[in-house]
Protein backbone atom coordinates (compact mmCIF):
# COMPACT_ATOMS: atom_id res chain seq x y z
CA UNK A 1 0.00 0.00 0.00
CA UNK A 2 1.53 3.34 -1.03
CA UNK A 3 2.35 5.85 1.59
CA UNK A 4 -0.22 8.62 1.73
CA UNK A 5 2.52 11.17 2.34
CA UNK A 6 4.88 10.31 -0.48
CA UNK A 7 6.79 12.93 -2.42
CA UNK A 8 4.25 13.35 -5.24
CA UNK A 9 1.33 13.97 -2.90
CA UNK A 10 3.36 16.41 -0.85
CA UNK A 11 4.37 18.35 -3.94
CA UNK A 12 0.77 18.54 -5.18
CA UNK A 13 -0.48 19.66 -1.77
CA UNK A 14 2.23 22.32 -1.59
CA UNK A 15 1.30 23.57 -5.04
CA UNK A 16 -2.36 23.88 -4.03
CA UNK A 17 -1.43 25.91 -0.96
CA UNK A 18 0.71 28.25 -3.03
CA UNK A 19 -2.15 28.72 -5.50
CA UNK A 20 -4.52 29.61 -2.68
CA UNK A 21 -2.02 32.03 -1.21
CA UNK A 22 -1.57 33.74 -4.57
CA UNK A 23 -5.34 33.90 -5.06
CA UNK A 24 -5.89 35.56 -1.70
CA UNK A 25 -2.94 37.88 -2.21
CA UNK A 26 -4.30 39.27 -5.47
CA UNK A 27 -7.99 39.05 -4.65
CA UNK A 28 -9.97 42.16 -5.59
CA UNK A 29 -12.54 41.74 -2.83
CA UNK A 30 -11.97 44.40 -0.18
CA UNK A 31 -11.61 43.26 3.38
CA UNK A 32 -14.05 44.66 5.94
CA UNK A 33 -12.75 47.88 7.46
CA UNK A 34 -11.11 47.56 10.82
CA UNK A 35 -13.35 48.73 13.63
CA UNK A 36 -12.05 51.97 15.05
CA UNK A 37 -11.41 52.35 18.74
CA UNK A 38 -9.35 54.37 21.15
CA UNK A 39 -9.75 57.60 23.09
CA UNK A 40 -9.50 59.87 20.05
CA UNK A 41 -12.27 58.02 18.22
CA UNK A 42 -14.48 57.98 21.31
CA UNK A 43 -14.09 61.72 21.83
CA UNK A 44 -14.80 62.38 18.16
CA UNK A 45 -17.90 60.17 18.22
CA UNK A 46 -19.39 61.97 21.22
CA UNK A 47 -18.37 65.47 20.11
CA UNK A 48 -19.90 65.24 16.62
CA UNK A 49 -23.51 65.72 17.84
CA UNK A 50 -22.39 69.06 19.30
CA UNK A 51 -19.97 70.27 16.61
CA UNK A 52 -22.40 69.33 13.84
CA UNK A 53 -25.57 70.39 15.66
CA UNK A 54 -26.40 72.84 12.87
CA UNK A 55 -26.78 69.91 10.47
CA UNK A 56 -29.39 68.14 12.57
CA UNK A 57 -32.74 68.55 10.74
CA UNK A 58 -34.74 69.70 13.75
CA UNK A 59 -32.04 72.19 14.85
CA UNK A 60 -32.99 74.50 11.97
CA UNK A 61 -36.25 75.23 13.77
CA UNK A 62 -35.59 74.63 17.44
CA UNK A 63 -32.86 77.28 17.77
CA UNK A 64 -35.48 80.01 17.24
CA UNK A 65 -37.40 78.76 20.27
CA UNK A 66 -34.19 78.56 22.32
CA UNK A 67 -33.23 82.14 21.40
CA UNK A 68 -36.70 83.41 22.22
CA UNK A 69 -36.74 81.68 25.61
CA UNK A 70 -33.29 83.10 26.43
CA UNK A 71 -34.62 86.64 25.89
CA UNK A 72 -37.72 85.80 27.89
CA UNK A 73 -35.65 84.41 30.79
CA UNK A 74 -33.51 87.56 30.83
CA UNK A 75 -36.65 89.72 30.95
CA UNK A 76 -38.17 87.63 33.75
CA UNK A 77 -35.00 87.84 35.82
CA UNK A 78 -34.95 91.64 35.43
CA UNK A 79 -38.62 91.95 36.41
CA UNK A 80 -38.27 89.62 39.38
CA UNK A 81 -35.20 91.47 40.61
CA UNK A 82 -36.61 94.97 40.22
CA UNK A 83 -40.32 94.67 40.88
CA UNK A 84 -41.01 91.54 42.92
CA UNK A 85 -39.79 91.59 46.46
CA UNK A 86 -41.40 88.41 47.72
CA UNK A 87 -40.24 84.97 46.70
CA UNK A 88 -43.33 83.98 44.75
CA UNK A 89 -41.98 80.74 43.19
CA UNK A 90 -39.40 79.80 45.76
CA UNK A 91 -40.63 76.28 46.40
CA UNK A 92 -39.28 74.37 43.42
CA UNK A 93 -40.64 71.03 44.66
CA UNK A 94 -44.22 72.23 44.47
CA UNK A 95 -44.07 72.51 40.69
CA UNK A 96 -41.66 69.66 39.90
CA UNK A 97 -44.57 67.21 39.59
CA UNK A 98 -45.76 69.11 36.51
CA UNK A 99 -42.45 68.35 34.79
CA UNK A 100 -42.73 64.65 35.63
CA UNK A 101 -46.20 64.42 34.13
CA UNK A 102 -45.07 66.33 31.07
CA UNK A 103 -42.09 63.98 30.68
CA UNK A 104 -44.35 60.92 30.72
CA UNK A 105 -46.60 62.47 28.09
CA UNK A 106 -43.58 63.28 25.89
CA UNK A 107 -42.36 59.68 26.13
CA UNK A 108 -45.74 58.43 24.94
CA UNK A 109 -45.79 61.04 22.19
CA UNK A 110 -42.32 60.14 20.93
CA UNK A 111 -42.90 56.38 21.07
CA UNK A 112 -46.17 56.68 19.16
CA UNK A 113 -44.57 58.82 16.46
CA UNK A 114 -41.52 56.55 16.11
CA UNK A 115 -43.74 53.47 15.85
CA UNK A 116 -45.47 55.04 12.86
CA UNK A 117 -42.09 55.92 11.29
CA UNK A 118 -40.74 52.40 11.72
CA UNK A 119 -43.91 50.79 10.38
CA UNK A 120 -43.64 52.95 7.27
CA UNK A 121 -40.03 51.86 6.81
CA UNK A 122 -40.98 48.19 7.06
CA UNK A 123 -43.72 48.66 4.46
CA UNK A 124 -41.32 50.24 1.98
CA UNK A 125 -38.81 47.48 2.69
CA UNK A 126 -41.53 44.98 1.84
CA UNK A 127 -42.18 46.87 -1.39
CA UNK A 128 -38.50 46.51 -2.31
CA UNK A 129 -38.58 42.77 -1.65
CA UNK A 130 -41.82 42.09 -3.53
CA UNK A 131 -40.65 44.18 -6.49
CA UNK A 132 -37.46 42.15 -6.76
CA UNK A 133 -39.15 38.80 -6.30
CA UNK A 134 -41.85 39.30 -8.89
CA UNK A 135 -39.37 40.60 -11.46
CA UNK A 136 -36.99 37.69 -10.87
CA UNK A 137 -39.84 35.25 -11.55
CA UNK A 138 -40.86 37.17 -14.67
CA UNK A 139 -37.29 37.06 -15.97
CA UNK A 140 -37.22 33.26 -15.59
CA UNK A 141 -40.21 32.83 -17.94
CA UNK A 142 -38.91 32.03 -21.43
CA UNK A 143 -42.38 32.24 -22.97
CA UNK A 144 -42.61 36.03 -22.50
CA UNK A 145 -40.95 38.39 -24.94
CA UNK A 146 -38.21 40.66 -23.66
CA UNK A 147 -40.13 43.78 -24.69
CA UNK A 148 -43.05 42.75 -22.49
CA UNK A 149 -40.68 42.00 -19.60
CA UNK A 150 -39.21 45.49 -19.95
CA UNK A 151 -42.72 46.98 -19.95
CA UNK A 152 -43.55 45.03 -16.79
CA UNK A 153 -40.36 46.29 -15.13
CA UNK A 154 -41.28 49.87 -16.01
CA UNK A 155 -44.70 49.38 -14.40
CA UNK A 156 -43.14 48.03 -11.18
CA UNK A 157 -40.73 50.96 -11.00
CA UNK A 158 -43.51 53.42 -11.81
CA UNK A 159 -45.63 51.99 -9.00
CA UNK A 160 -42.97 52.88 -6.42
CA UNK A 161 -42.69 56.44 -7.76
CA UNK A 162 -46.48 56.72 -8.00
CA UNK A 163 -46.83 55.61 -4.38
CA UNK A 164 -44.25 58.18 -3.32
CA UNK A 165 -46.18 60.96 -5.10
CA UNK A 166 -49.46 59.69 -3.65
CA UNK A 167 -48.20 59.71 -0.07
CA UNK A 168 -46.66 63.17 -0.48
CA UNK A 169 -49.80 64.64 -2.06
CA UNK A 170 -47.88 65.45 -5.24
CA UNK A 171 -48.44 64.71 -8.91
CA UNK A 172 -45.81 63.63 -11.46
CA UNK A 173 -44.32 66.36 -13.61
CA UNK A 174 -44.30 64.04 -16.65
CA UNK A 175 -46.01 60.76 -17.63
CA UNK A 176 -44.65 57.73 -15.79
CA UNK A 177 -42.84 55.21 -18.04
CA UNK A 178 -45.15 52.39 -19.05
CA UNK A 179 -48.21 54.26 -17.78
CA UNK A 180 -48.73 57.18 -20.15
CA UNK A 181 -50.88 60.29 -19.65
CA UNK A 182 -53.41 60.20 -16.82
CA UNK A 183 -56.92 61.59 -16.65
CA UNK A 184 -58.15 63.72 -13.74
CA UNK A 185 -59.82 60.73 -12.08
CA UNK A 186 -56.70 58.58 -12.44
CA UNK A 187 -54.44 61.29 -10.98
CA UNK A 188 -56.35 61.09 -7.70
CA UNK A 189 -54.90 57.61 -7.07
CA UNK A 190 -51.99 56.96 -9.41
CA UNK A 191 -50.72 53.79 -7.64
CA UNK A 192 -54.13 52.20 -8.06
CA UNK A 193 -54.05 52.92 -11.78
CA UNK A 194 -50.53 51.50 -12.15
CA UNK A 195 -51.42 48.38 -10.15
CA UNK A 196 -54.42 47.89 -12.45
CA UNK A 197 -52.12 47.90 -15.47
CA UNK A 198 -49.87 45.34 -13.75
CA UNK A 199 -52.85 43.06 -13.14
CA UNK A 200 -54.06 43.51 -16.75
CA UNK A 201 -50.65 42.49 -18.08
CA UNK A 202 -50.48 39.41 -15.82
CA UNK A 203 -54.00 38.41 -16.86
CA UNK A 204 -53.11 38.82 -20.54
CA UNK A 205 -50.11 36.53 -20.13
CA UNK A 206 -52.35 33.99 -18.39
CA UNK A 207 -54.85 34.05 -21.24
CA UNK A 208 -52.13 33.71 -23.88
CA UNK A 209 -50.68 30.67 -22.12
CA UNK A 210 -47.38 32.32 -21.22
CA UNK A 211 -47.95 31.71 -17.49
CA UNK A 212 -49.26 28.46 -16.01
CA UNK A 213 -51.62 28.22 -13.06
CA UNK A 214 -48.95 27.68 -10.39
CA UNK A 215 -46.78 30.56 -11.57
CA UNK A 216 -49.87 32.78 -11.91
CA UNK A 217 -50.70 32.18 -8.24
CA UNK A 218 -47.16 33.06 -7.21
CA UNK A 219 -47.14 36.27 -9.27
CA UNK A 220 -50.59 37.22 -7.98
CA UNK A 221 -49.33 36.95 -4.41
CA UNK A 222 -46.59 39.51 -5.06
CA UNK A 223 -48.93 41.80 -7.01
CA UNK A 224 -51.46 41.61 -4.19
CA UNK A 225 -48.87 42.98 -1.76
CA UNK A 226 -48.63 46.19 -3.78
CA UNK A 227 -52.15 47.20 -2.82
CA UNK A 228 -51.68 45.96 0.74
CA UNK A 229 -48.60 48.15 1.13
CA UNK A 230 -50.40 51.17 -0.30
CA UNK A 231 -53.36 50.65 2.04
CA UNK A 232 -51.12 50.38 5.08
CA UNK A 233 -49.18 53.51 4.12
CA UNK A 234 -52.44 55.40 3.60
CA UNK A 235 -53.57 54.30 7.06
CA UNK A 236 -50.43 55.82 8.59
CA UNK A 237 -50.73 59.02 6.58
CA UNK A 238 -54.48 59.59 6.98
CA UNK A 239 -54.69 58.70 10.68
CA UNK A 240 -52.38 61.11 12.53
CA UNK A 241 -52.27 61.39 16.28
CA UNK A 242 -55.40 63.16 17.47
CA UNK A 243 -55.31 66.94 17.10
CA UNK A 244 -56.63 67.42 20.64
CA UNK A 245 -53.78 65.35 22.06
CA UNK A 246 -51.15 67.23 20.08
CA UNK A 247 -52.67 70.58 21.06
CA UNK A 248 -52.76 69.54 24.71
CA UNK A 249 -49.10 68.52 24.57
CA UNK A 250 -48.05 71.86 23.10
CA UNK A 251 -50.08 73.74 25.68
CA UNK A 252 -48.33 71.81 28.45
CA UNK A 253 -44.87 72.47 27.00
CA UNK A 254 -45.60 76.16 26.48
CA UNK A 255 -46.99 76.70 29.98
CA UNK A 256 -44.12 74.77 31.57
CA UNK A 257 -41.49 76.82 29.70
CA UNK A 258 -43.25 80.11 30.44
CA UNK A 259 -43.40 79.34 34.17
CA UNK A 260 -39.88 77.93 34.45
CA UNK A 261 -37.92 81.24 34.55
CA UNK A 262 -40.17 82.62 37.31
CA UNK A 263 -39.38 79.94 39.88
CA UNK A 264 -35.79 79.35 38.74
CA UNK A 265 -35.00 83.06 39.06
CA UNK A 266 -35.56 82.75 42.81
CA UNK A 267 -32.95 80.00 43.11
CA UNK A 268 -30.27 80.86 40.51
CA UNK A 269 -28.55 83.93 39.14
CA UNK A 270 -28.96 85.01 35.54
CA UNK A 271 -25.76 83.17 34.55
CA UNK A 272 -27.27 79.87 35.65
CA UNK A 273 -30.86 80.71 34.80
CA UNK A 274 -30.38 81.25 31.07
CA UNK A 275 -28.42 78.00 30.39
CA UNK A 276 -31.00 75.97 32.33
CA UNK A 277 -33.91 77.52 30.46
CA UNK A 278 -32.21 77.18 27.08
CA UNK A 279 -31.33 73.50 27.65
CA UNK A 280 -34.86 72.71 28.82
CA UNK A 281 -36.33 74.51 25.82
CA UNK A 282 -33.98 72.72 23.43
CA UNK A 283 -35.03 69.25 24.58
CA UNK A 284 -38.74 69.84 25.25
CA UNK A 285 -39.42 71.70 22.02
CA UNK A 286 -36.98 69.53 20.05
CA UNK A 287 -38.68 66.29 21.07
CA UNK A 288 -42.08 67.69 20.09
CA UNK A 289 -40.78 68.87 16.71
CA UNK A 290 -39.15 65.50 16.03
CA UNK A 291 -42.37 63.69 16.90
CA UNK A 292 -44.29 66.04 14.61
CA UNK A 293 -41.92 65.27 11.73
CA UNK A 294 -41.79 61.49 12.02
CA UNK A 295 -45.47 60.87 12.74
CA UNK A 296 -45.98 61.43 8.99
CA UNK A 297 -42.84 59.67 7.70
CA UNK A 298 -43.50 60.21 3.99
CA UNK A 299 -42.60 63.91 3.70
CA UNK A 300 -39.49 65.87 2.72
CA UNK A 301 -37.99 66.60 6.14
CA UNK A 302 -34.56 65.28 7.04
CA UNK A 303 -36.03 62.90 9.63
CA UNK A 304 -38.61 61.46 7.21
CA UNK A 305 -38.11 58.24 5.27
CA UNK A 306 -35.71 58.55 2.31
CA UNK A 307 -38.37 57.66 -0.25
CA UNK A 308 -36.33 59.13 -3.10
CA UNK A 309 -33.40 56.84 -2.31
CA UNK A 310 -35.67 53.82 -1.90
CA UNK A 311 -37.36 54.48 -5.25
CA UNK A 312 -33.97 54.95 -6.89
CA UNK A 313 -32.83 51.65 -5.40
CA UNK A 314 -35.91 49.88 -6.79
CA UNK A 315 -35.26 51.46 -10.18
CA UNK A 316 -31.61 50.33 -10.25
CA UNK A 317 -32.43 46.79 -9.15
CA UNK A 318 -35.33 46.26 -11.55
CA UNK A 319 -33.30 47.78 -14.39
CA UNK A 320 -30.62 45.17 -13.71
CA UNK A 321 -33.10 42.29 -13.54
CA UNK A 322 -35.33 43.09 -16.54
CA UNK A 323 -32.94 45.26 -18.59
CA UNK A 324 -34.96 48.45 -18.25
CA UNK A 325 -33.11 51.41 -19.72
CA UNK A 326 -31.25 53.35 -17.04
CA UNK A 327 -31.87 56.68 -18.78
CA UNK A 328 -35.62 56.58 -18.18
CA UNK A 329 -36.72 59.49 -16.03
CA UNK A 330 -39.31 58.85 -13.35
CA UNK A 331 -40.60 62.37 -12.75
CA UNK A 332 -40.23 65.00 -10.08
CA UNK A 333 -42.92 66.20 -7.70
CA UNK A 334 -45.38 69.07 -7.91
CA UNK A 335 -46.61 69.91 -4.44
CA UNK A 336 -50.30 69.68 -3.59
CA UNK A 337 -52.08 71.58 -0.78
CA UNK A 338 -52.27 69.97 2.65
CA UNK A 339 -54.45 70.73 5.65
CA UNK A 340 -53.71 70.42 9.33
CA UNK A 341 -55.12 72.72 12.00
CA UNK A 342 -51.89 72.71 14.01
CA UNK A 343 -49.51 73.46 11.13
CA UNK A 344 -48.83 77.03 10.11
CA UNK A 345 -48.62 76.24 6.39
CA UNK A 346 -52.15 74.81 6.25
CA UNK A 347 -54.52 76.43 3.74
CA UNK A 348 -57.31 78.55 5.14
CA UNK A 349 -60.05 76.69 3.29
CA UNK A 350 -60.06 72.99 4.25
CA UNK A 351 -61.90 72.11 1.04
CA UNK A 352 -58.81 73.06 -0.93
CA UNK A 353 -57.05 69.94 0.38
CA UNK A 354 -59.01 67.88 -2.12
CA UNK A 355 -58.11 70.02 -5.07
CA UNK A 356 -56.04 68.36 -7.78
CA UNK A 357 -54.72 71.58 -9.27
CA UNK A 358 -50.93 71.49 -9.50
CA UNK A 359 -48.97 74.11 -7.63
CA UNK A 360 -45.38 75.27 -7.97
CA UNK A 361 -42.66 72.57 -8.03
CA UNK A 362 -41.69 71.42 -4.58
CA UNK A 363 -38.44 72.63 -3.08
CA UNK A 364 -37.78 69.28 -1.45
CA UNK A 365 -35.22 66.72 -2.55
CA UNK A 366 -37.76 64.93 -4.76
CA UNK A 367 -35.97 65.72 -8.01
CA UNK A 368 -36.90 62.65 -9.99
Amino acid sequence: MPDAFDGESTETHSTDIESLEMAFRYATTALPPEKKSGLAYTLQMWSRPFTLAHRIPVFKRVWLYVAGMACYAFLVDWIADKMITTHMFKEFGSVSSMGIILGLLLVFRTNSAYERWWEGRKLWGQLVNDSRNICLKIRALDTIRNSEKVRFGELIISFSYALKHHLRDTVPSRPLPGVGPLSDSEVRNIPLHVAGKIYDLLLQWRRDGHVDTIMALQLDGHALQLMNIQGSCERIKNSPIAISYRAFMRQGIALNLLAMPWYLSQEFSIWWLMPLVMISTYFLVGIELIAEDIEDPFGYDGDDLPLDNICAGIKDTISQILKVRDDRKFTRSIEMPRFDLLKADAPVNPRSSGSMKAMEPAKGPDSQ
